[in-house]
């Protein structure tokens, strides 16, 4: 859902974008790993600095991701493979922030796997509604922008729960609801975007007077 706030983000972007204009948006891209990476090592270390530098790192990380966009957008330099790579960079970095996660203190592996099963899933109905002749499906619940949010704020709620003395909230971590929140929502959101990309596909093969088969 905060996809619908993209035209607010590009104009706060403006003046980073302006002072990296001498950057390639493809080396943002790539740049923007090393703190997604640095986030899943903060959460496997723990400890109120590994909480706080996961919040801080998995912030860089979004704004670096946002920023490769939005300077290739601006400047005439969108391409598939700046596409491609950003792709590939967001999955990384989804997935290692979550095996932090699954190998930290703060949450059980098997609940942060299946979040990771989630994520992937809905990133791949995401992209896969354009790889099969449609467009971009980035609706639903619980898109990359929402989940990133939650990710920077988790820690934190998991930092004050353990300084007011509750490690754990009706048996589970702060930190495991959120896994919780991101298997159950992100497969409702896996089927809205099936949904989606079933309607979409449709309608284009309607549009060309048939249907494909295979």
């Amino acid at each position: 859902m905060l996809h619908l706030l993209r035209p607010l983000k590009e104009r706060m972007l403006v003046p980073a974008g302006t002072a990296l204009a001498g950057y390639s948006p493809n080396t943002i891209t790539v740049i923007s790993a090393v703190p997604g990476f640095a986030a899943g090592f903060a959460w496997y270390f723990g400890g109120t600095a590994g909480l706080i530098l996961a919040s801080l790192f998995t912030i860089l990380n979004g704004v670096l991701d946002l920023l490769d966009g939005h300077m290739a957008r601006r400047f005439g330099k969108t391409s598939p493979l700046g596409d491609f790579l950003d792709c590939i960079v967001d999955r990384y970095t989804d997935v290692a922030i979550l095996t932090g996660i699954a190998f930290s203190q703060y949450s059980k592996p098997v609940l942060a796997h299946a979040a990771i099963v989630a994520v992937l899933l809905v990133s791949f109905l995401g992209s896969q509604s354009q790889a099969s002749g449609g467009v971009r499906v980035e609706s639903g619940i619980l898109g990359r922008a929402e989940r990133h949010v939650l990710l920077i704020l988790v820690p934190w709620i998991q930092l004050i729960s353990m300084k007011l003395g509750y490690f754990t909230w009706w048996k589970f971590t702060p930190v495991e609801w959120l896994m919780i929140i991101l298997i159950i929502f992100g497969h409702l959101t896996a089927i809205f975007r099936i949904n989606e990309g079933i309607r979409m596909l449709a309608k284009i093969d309607s549009d060309k007077g048939g249907s494909h088969d295979h």
